[in-house]
């Protein structure tokens, strides 16, 4: 067979579900959003867009960095924060935990934690703000999540300052 241009057939235009600030029980810490993420699937499988610049918000910083996290059933990543970033963390399978804690001096909600719940049955994108110390937790099998910080990763000058999980000084411990 002569495989040609012409045998090809362009996809159907469609228009993306619009989405709006995924739901959360209670006040999210100053800066903190989430946004809702539309699994699209088929018999093939599925297609997931993490974060399109095509209807973001006029602030919405550029995609300068993108890399994946794998997480072992039951592991806890954390605590952590970023001087000079913002994180951008994509969550579409698995079950996990993220707890966020704002230890930001003057910040209308420091000394908050929030604990949220998200991954396959509620994919979502996660901004933290820079300073917002916050970890992680598998609660199911192995999964994976994406992160889409804002700022390029130096290995020179690493912007991410830990604290050994757990520590007492923040006023959350896992289950």
């Amino acid at each position: 067979m002569d495989l040609k241009l012409d045998n090809f057939k362009p996809d159907e235009p469609w228009i993306p579900e619009k989405t709006d600030t995924a739901a959360h029980d209670g006040q999210l810490i100053d800066g903190v959003t989430i946004t809702p993420i539309k699994v699209y699937g088929d018999h093939r499988g599925e297609l997931v867009e993490l974060l399109t610049l095509r209807d973001a918000h006029p602030d919405e910083e550029p995609i300068v960095h993108v890399y994946r996290v794998t997480a072992v059933p039951g592991s806890i990543r954390g605590w952590v924060y970023h001087e000079r970033q913002a994180d951008r963390l994509a969550y579409t399978q698995g079950h996990f935990r993220i707890v966020l804690y704002d230890i930001r001096k003057g910040s209308p909600t420091e000394g908050m934690i929030n604990v949220l719940e998200l991954g396959e049955d509620n994919p979502a994108r996660l901004r933290i703000p820079a300073f917002v110390v916050h970890a992680v937790q598998n609660r199911g099998e192995t999964a994976s999540f994406v992160n889409l910080p804002t700022s390029i990763y130096d290995p020179a000058m690493p912007d991410k300052c830990r604290l050994k999980y757990p520590d007492p000084s923040v006023p959350y411990e896992f289950d």
